[in-house]
């Protein structure tokens, strides 16, 4: 008896349910998908090769538009997408960077220190690993830092 009024109760109410609105993107042979919904901004460029960021009004699936609050975009015209996403490996790896130059620094203060040179002699390798290694770090935060896709 139960089940009967529920049923009845979800065929009644299912005109007021409502779909919900998304893009999807997808790329050729990955199970990855990224979803912008009416509300969240998207960078892209268009084949005049200007790069927009605008923020999702409503999307059109009749007409492949994506409707924004002064225009729209066909999305054939879009050329490009970019995501800000840092990529997971590259903040772990420029940390290991950051980490080693420290280290590298503490280590060569506590031999000149045993050593008794009291930072005499200090040679150019001495100062060229860390920063080398500090450039590094920030070199592959930055670079990963954004992805374009075509």
């Amino acid at each position: 008896m139960r089940t009967i009024i529920l049923l009845l109760l979800l065929c009644f109410f299912v005109g007021e349910i409502k779909a919900q609105k998304f893009l999807q993107l997808e790329k050729i042979h990955s199970a990855k998908t990224k979803k912008y919904y009416p509300g969240q901004e998207i960078h892209f460029q268009l084949h005049g090769g200007q790069w927009y960021t605008r923020v999702i009004e409503d999307i059109s699936y009749e007409q492949n538009l994506i409707l924004f609050p002064k225009d729209h975009v066909h999305l054939d015209s879009i050329a490009a997408l970019r995501f800000y996403d840092r990529q997971k490996w590259s903040r772990p790896l420029s940390n290991q960077f950051f980490n080693f130059a420290a280290v590298w620094v503490v280590y060569t203060a506590i031999d000149e220190l045993v050593s008794g040179n009291n930072f005499k002699d200090l040679d150019r390798g001495v100062y060229m690993v860390p920063a080398s290694s500090v450039s590094a770090g920030f070199l592959i935060r930055h670079l990963f830092k954004k992805k374009t896709y075509r």
